[in-house]
């Protein structure tokens, strides 16, 4: 899971390098993987001149320090 957090999350740093910029707040919400196992996900809303996107990446350190780091505001759901 942490492989396919850190390349979604390195799709969102590619994404900014290119222009984009993230669209506060970021949004947690919870996902089931199984009738008993919960983890969390963080939304991401890209904007550009050229539109808007949305990413969602597993949580995972790296992505909080992302968030932290950039000082984005967060809600849980």
């Amino acid at each position: 899971m942490v492989d396919e957090a850190t390349g979604r999350l390195q799709w969102v740093y590619a994404q900014l390098a290119a222009g984009w910029r993230v669209e506060g707040p970021v949004i947690e919400r919870a996902v089931y993987r199984g009738q008993h196992e919960r983890a969390s996900v963080f939304e991401f809303v890209l904007r550009h001149e050229r539109g808007c996107q949305a990413m969602a990446v597993n949580d995972c350190p790296e992505v909080r320090s992302f968030i932290r780091e950039r000082q984005l505001a967060s809600i849980a759901l």
